[in-house]
């Protein structure tokens, strides 16, 4: 009788144990820093996939790209069609969107072809939910959260626009814009933009962007920047790169309160974000959920 209710108990436990959902830990965060980046569990993309109880995380680590032969979309197809999820987290715009916005969904796929993608791995992450009647949310503070973030670290109205700018860049680029005026065609509306979002009266022109970033970084803007002068670097050497991982920072410890948040709610998610953050993420899902594993690379179909 008293092993009967030594197993009954035990199984209680186990119950227990296995229906509470994990907590993730914003202490394990870590800042992006250039030693951080043998950590990478792939050159390409890859899902990390972590399990405990009743509870999974399915985290695809992405390498940016608008091409659809790739990788990254690759996996992408096999995490949405493949993988059993509730739920879809996206990185690319702000939580308080809310559940599945129809806009998004529509701006997702427009462009779309069987080669090329212009919203990126997000947006073929997203129509091809919408297919399969999965919700999906975003995992980014409002760009307010960001600003007044960057405020308190001391950061000037000129810095914030200017480095958002900047960071926009190679977007437009791999979004095939026409680089001959670009310039001209592209910043002085998003600076305009963002002067509104961020409450910013006294919004800088174009020309006063130029000058702040030549201040700052030593030599002329070009249309060909590199994805490296705004990487999340905080021991990197540019201005721009230390301002990127305070805002990496920011928008991380964000990031894991809703995928606790959803891990919670839904029980199985996936996850479509930069394999940076993984790596800045990866302590704070393993200090609760435990080692992954990972899928690699899917052979391209035929």
């Amino acid at each position: 009788m008293k092993i009967e209710v030594i197993i009954f108990v035990a199984s209680l436990f186990a119950i227990g144990c296995a229906s509470t959902a994990p907590r993730l830990d914003s202490s394990q965060i870590r800042p992006w820093s250039n030693s951080l980046e043998s950590e990478y569990p792939n050159d390409k993309s890859v899902i990390a996939h972590y399990k405990k109880g009743s509870y999974e995380l399915s985290y695809l680590a992405a390498r940016h790209t608008n091409t659809m032969d790739s990788d990254t979309m690759r996996l992408v197809q096999h995490l949405i069609e493949k993988e059993k999820i509730n739920v879809l987290l996206i990185e690319s715009i702000p939580h308080s969107s809310g559940e599945s916005p129809q806009w998004f969904v529509e701006e997702s796929k427009k462009g779309l072809t069987d080669a090329f993608v212009p919203g990126g791995e997000s947006a073929l992450a997203v129509a091809l939910a919408d297919q399969k009647r999965i919700p999906f949310f975003a995992g980014e503070p409002d760009h307010q959260d960001i600003y007044r973030g960057l405020k308190d670290r001391k950061y000037t109205d000129q810095d914030v626009i200017g480095f958002y700018t900047v960071r926009q860049i190679p977007q437009w680029v791999r979004q095939r814009e026409n680089k001959n005026d670009l310039f001209k065609r592209k910043i002085p509306p998003y600076l305009k933009h963002y002067c509104k979002v961020f409450g910013i009266q006294d919004c800088p022109s174009m020309d006063e962007t130029l000058k702040w970033y030549k201040s700052k970084l030593g030599h002329e803007l070009s249309v060909d920047i590199s994805n490296e002068e705004t990487a999340p670097v905080l021991d990197g050497t540019l201005f721009t790169q230390k301002m990127s991982s305070e805002v990496g920072y920011i928008r991380d410890h964000f990031t894991l309160g809703i995928i606790e948040k959803l891990l919670q709610q839904y029980k199985k998610i996936a996850a479509v974000y930069g394999a940076g953050h993984f790596i800045t993420l990866r302590k704070s899902f393993e200090a609760s959920m435990g080692q992954p594993e990972f899928i690699e690379d899917i052979p391209r179909s035929r």
